[in-house]
C-alpha cells in the first residue's frame, strides 16, 4: 500500500533514471514534495470534513486538476530548477499525478477522484 513516504518512489526512478543533467536536483526535491503534497488532506478530517466529501481524503487533491495546478505553479519558477517551464511542468505533473495513480491500485476507501470536479 502506498504511503507518504513510498510516494517520492516515482519522481525519485524518473528524475535519478533521467539524470541531473535532465532533472537537476531542485526540480527532483521539488517533485518529491509535490508526490507527497495530495494526503495533506488527511487534516480534514481535523476540521470535520467528512471522508466522502469532494474536499475529503482522497478527493480534489488526488485529482488531475490539482496535479496539474501544482505542476503550474512549480514550473512558473523553473529557473529556480535549473530547468525550462515545459520540463518543470510535465515532471511536476507526472510526480503529482502519479499520487493518485498509485493509490488507485489499493483496496482501501470509496476511490480517487481522478476528474475532480467532473
Amino acid at each position: 500500500m502506498p504511503t507518504v513516504f513510498t510516494h517520492p518512489a516515482v519522481p525519485l526512478a524518473i528524475g535519478l533514471g533521467l539524470g541531473k543533467d535532465v532533472i537537476s536536483t531542485p526540480l527532483l526535491i521539488a517533485g518529491v514534495a509535490v508526490s507527497m503534497m495530495p494526503d495533506l488532506d488527511v487534516l480534514a478530517f481535523r476540521y470535520g470534513i467528512s471522508y466522502a466529501s469532494d474536499f475529503g481524503h482522497r478527493g480534489f487533491s488526488h485529482s488531475l486538476l490539482f496535479a496539474a495546478t501544482l505542476a503550474l505553479l512549480g514550473a512558473c519558477v523553473f529557473r529556480y530548477f535549473h530547468s525550462n517551464f515545459g520540463r518543470a511542468f510535465w515532471f511536476l505533473f507526472l510526480a503529482a499525478a502519479s499520487h493518485g495513480i498509485l493509490d488507485a491500485f489499493t483496496n482501501g476507501g470509496l476511490g480517487i477522484a481522478f476528474l475532480w470536479p467532473f
